[in-house]
């Protein structure tokens, strides 16, 4: 089977407030990401993982809306990888997942289709886009030096793995003490090799309140989703 794995338990530190109930083009913007996996074909069901006090509210906002695949809506942990092991534990051990971050609110039903053909065929794969700014490495405010980018990527979500190598990756990391920035950083320790997809800029992700400006500019202008 085919799960998709929405993380929506974030604190918001650098937006000013939790972000995944604020309305974005009549959703709250959490939703977004629901929808465009219901909207797969290639997903059977969906868990969300969100902080203790929203739960009760995306139950009803899913109901509300008669998305079918919702398998749960979980509490989550402070941390992303507290996030990841609930929703883990809400999965079974055989199938494949793609993980997404909820605050990415335009991802397309196409890219998640496209990403689970891959990990089938191809093993783990994510969505990624080419640096082309020119980048340093700074102590403070001192260059050090200027980084080669030629095969620097900025990493987004949805990232797909089988579900064995991702509970194998985050039980070697949990034994370790070592925390990762994305799902990917985990898998990558095993020594598994992760495709990249050609990301989309306008996968945008809401960090800053000036991200949830831009997304609605992007909505009036018809951009997205």
């Amino acid at each position: 089977m085919r799960f998709g794995l929405i993380l929506a338990a974030g604190r918001g530190g650098r937006f000013g407030s939790p972000k995944q109930k604020v309305m974005l083009g009549g959703h709250p913007l959490a939703l977004w990401s629901i929808l465009a996996f219901e909207q797969s074909p290639a997903v059977d069901l969906i868990v969300m993982i969100t902080d203790e006090d929203s739960v009760k509210f995306f139950e009803h906002e899913i109901r509300e809306r008669c998305i079918e695949k919702i398998e749960a809506v979980v509490p989550g942990g402070t941390e992303r990888i507290d996030s990841l092991r609930a929703g883990l534990k809400a999965l079974p051990k055989e199938g494949f997942v793609a993980v997404h971050d909820a605050a990415r609110p335009f991802v397309r039903a196409q890219e998640i289709t496209q990403g689970f053909k891959v990990v089938e065929t191809k093993g783990s794969a994510i969505y990624a886009i080419p640096v082309t700014d020119t980048i340093k490495c700074v102590d403070g405010d001192v260059i050090l030096e200027t980084v080669p980018r030629d095969c620097l990527y900025r990493a987004q979500t949805p990232q797909f793995f089988g579900l064995p190598i991702l509970m194998e990756a985050l039980a070697k990391a949990e034994a370790e003490g070592f925390i990762g920035t994305d799902e990917a950083s985990y898998v990558e320790r095993l020594g598994e090799k992760i495709h990249i997809l050609p990301g989309r800029e306008e996968n945008i992700k809401i960090t800053f309140p000036q991200d949830l400006e831009l997304a609605e500019n992007l909505l009036t202008a018809g951009t997205c989703p």
